[in-house]
């Protein structure tokens, strides 16, 4: 979905869109969006300055981190986007010296007169996700050596956990017969 920048009254208006099956990729292999995601909100343009304004209701598929068994989280983000025409960028690029102050760090510009509301949803789908996925709190997670889910079954390979910090004094101690 995208929204032309030369069509905007100044009074602004209002988006809504929502996302069927592989219609938005996240650009990564292991999260996936739901169908039934939905962006909304409001575009307000002042002069070459636009706000993008709304909120984002969405459900994500993703591995637990420990287990990689899936599971759904949802996402309820709300944003607030100025945008600037790339020119503006471009201009400033070629003049040295130029500082960055706080309010330029939340900017984003748009190119060839339009605005991506799919990049938009993209980005802010997977800066609200956590950062540690786990599908429990006490998530055993998988054994290292033989791979079996410990949540749901004892580990069968027989590994005994050795410090890695006490490693070389276990080679020192004799071997009991």
């Amino acid at each position: 979905m995208r929204i032309e920048v030369d069509r905007l009254e100044s009074g602004g208006e209002t988006y809504a869109h929502t996302y069927g099956p592989d219609e938005l990729s996240l650009n990564d292999e292991h999260v996936h969006l739901l169908p039934g995601a939905k962006v909304e909100g409001s575009a307000e343009r002042k002069g070459s300055k636009v706000r993008l304004r709304g909120k984002i209701a969405a459900r994500v598929e993703a591995p637990c981190d420990r287990c990689a068994q899936l599971l759904i989280v949802p996402i309820e983000v709300e944003f607030d986007a100025p945008y600037m025409p790339a020119e503006v960028l471009n201009e400033a690029t070629e003049e040295e010296g130029i500082e960055l102050e706080a309010p330029d760090l939340d900017l984003s510009f748009y190119p060839d007169d339009s605005i991506d509301i799919d990049e938009l949803m993209r980005e802010q789908v997977l800066l609200a996700l956590p950062t540690r996925l786990l599908c429990r709190e006490d998530c055993r997670g998988l054994c290292v050596v033989c791979g079996a889910d410990l949540n749901t079954e004892p580990c069968g390979c027989g590994r005994e956990e050795v410090d890695p910090r006490w490693a070389a004094l276990a080679a020192l101690k004799p071997k009991q017969q």
